[in-house]
């Protein structure tokens, strides 16, 4: 097939990297402009400009497809399809029914579930047993269009943003060339989404991380894990930042030398190899940790710089 793909960060380069290889034919790459970052404010290319250059596949940057950049050089590809995969551009009824196969888009989540900008971090943050990989013809609700394949795998017990993010790029990159077969074959069977099964999981911004001590044990180490690499969960210690990077879920009756009266978000045992903090139900044992202006570090390394007694707390 002949195929316009769209995307931007690295799980969607993943995918153009496996479609680049197959038999099917990328005319063009649609990427959001390039910007400048650092101190040196260096432009830096996306990588899924990065992968298409380096394939001599052709680049289009539109800085609004609903305003119709691009449109023109779009339309006289003439693709058969247009694949997106975080693009990060709301697209138009009228792009949508551009190529005669339309569009169908790679979303990290178990569609109905999970719609949204940050759909890996929902099933980390919910706990969920699973986690899953869905292709969907687009709609022009966001995230609503019908599911072509959907494809579920079991969530590991210590899964981040970070290790998540690889493995969804993969089985997405293959789901998409199995779509692509099945729909030049003619035999995917589109099923509706179920409205009343949606969620939204919005962007996420650095309030995010921050640490509420009230909430469960379980709650906050599952934070911790959906806020890695990016915002971090943090909290506050002895007026600077404290990073949380890894962390156990220790039960009330677990935790050693408990005293109802230590506030939450205070230290309840601590000693040259561990550290439990009291939390709205239960206590997080801490494993890896960053002081403002320190690299990472296990616990045991932390405690031999910084002593911690039971009732220090948290947050200030």
């Amino acid at each position: 097939m002949k195929v316009v793909f769209m995307g931007t960060p690295e799980l969607a380069a993943v995918a153009l990297k496996k479609l680049i290889g197959s038999r099917h034919e990328v005319l063009a790459v649609v990427t959001q402009p390039d910007k400048a970052s650092g101190r040196g404010r260096s432009v830096k290319y996306s990588p899924v400009k990065e992968t298409a250059l380096e394939a001599g596949i052709p680049v289009l940057q539109p800085v609004s497809i609903r305003n119709g950049d691009c449109k023109e050089e779009i339309c006289a590809l003439g693709a058969d399809v247009f694949v997106v995969a975080a693009f990060s551009q709301l697209l138009p009824k009228w792009f949508l029914e551009i190529p005669p196969y339309g569009c169908i888009n790679i979303h990290p989540s178990l569609l109905p579930k999970y719609r949204g900008a940050s759909p890996l971090r929902g099933p980390i943050i919910e706990g969920d047993a699973d986690y899953g990989v869905t292709i969907m013809k687009m709609a022009e609700q966001l995230d609503a269009g019908d599911i072509l394949l959907q494809k579920a795998f079991p969530m590991g017990a210590k899964e981040t943003i970070l290790t998540l993010t690889p493995k969804a790029a993969e089985i997405g990159a293959e789901m998409l060339l199995e779509t692509l077969e099945r729909m030049e074959k003619g035999t995917l069977v589109p099923v509706p989404q179920n409205d009343a099964e949606s969620s939204y999981i919005r962007q996420l911004d650095k309030e995010d991380g921050r640490i509420h001590f009230e909430n469960s044990a379980a709650q906050i180490e599952r934070q911790i894990r959906a806020c890695d690499p990016w915002p971090s969960a943090f909290t506050k210690l002895s007026g600077k930042t404290f990073k949380i990077w890894d962390a156990d879920v220790v039960s009330d009756e677990e935790a050693e030398n408990k005293d109802d009266d230590v506030p939450t978000g205070s230290v309840v045992y601590a000693d040259k190899k561990s550290l439990y903090v009291k939390c709205g139900e239960g206590c997080l044992k801490l494993n890896e940790v960053q002081m403002e202006g320190k690299k990472r570090m296990g616990i045991e390394e932390f405690l031999r710089g910084k002593k911690l007694v039971k009732g220090f707390l948290f947050g200030e």
